[in-house]
């Protein structure tokens, strides 16, 4: 996927405006943290760590001044074996670890000490990782949390569902109402 239909995803899916992304997408490829077209050859496929850094900054924008800050202070949280930005690039690269009604994140803001929770499900059931350290006393300054369903949507787009199918599956994934029949 292109890095202008990524934000395109980015901002349907986690109803963020389209130039704001834009604006800091530009600044992370200026920091040297998205690769840029210097040579202006046609687009090329965002990366998968790319994807993570760009879901990062869609979800705590921390200003346009602080891109590489944001990038580097949150996607370095570091968890069992890999850090926040590898786990959920690997996520984001699996859809079928992504399940709309099991997977999530919380990104705790906390200046002194931000910590990430990332569900995701495997062949081995659901997986719930912390990077970051949890507080002692629990002292947020900004909860973001994007749902599984949210996850989910961006994770298939970026393997080229379309946006049709993916809301296809949306609605298939949805618990069915149960009937009382008295």
């Amino acid at each position: 996927m292109r890095k202008s239909q990524y934000v395109d995803v980015l901002s349907r899916r986690l109803n963020v405006r389209r130039g704001r992304l834009v604006s800091l997408v530009q600044r992370a490829s200026e920091a040297g943290l998205l690769r840029t077209n210097a040579s202006r050859r046609p687009d090329f496929d965002v990366e998968p760590i790319e994807a993570a850094r760009m879901l990062i900054l869609a979800i705590v924008d921390e200003g346009l001044a602080a891109v590489g800050h944001t990038v580097e202070k949150y996607g370095q949280l570091r968890g069992r074996g890999s850090n926040f930005e590898q786990a959920l690039a690997h996520a984001l690269a699996r859809p079928t670890a992504l399940p709309p009604t099991r997977a999530g994140l919380e990104i705790h803001t906390d200046s002194d000490s931000p910590y990430a929770i990332l569900t995701t499900v495997s062949a081995d059931g659901a997986k719930t990782m912390v990077y970051g350290d949890l507080p002692a006393v629990e002292s947020v300054d900004r909860l973001v949390t994007v749902s599984g369903g949210a996850l989910y949507a961006i994770a298939q787009e970026i393997a080229g569902l379309s946006e049709a199918n993916v809301n296809a599956l949306l609605e298939g994934a949805k618990p069915a109402a149960s009937a009382v029949i008295n």
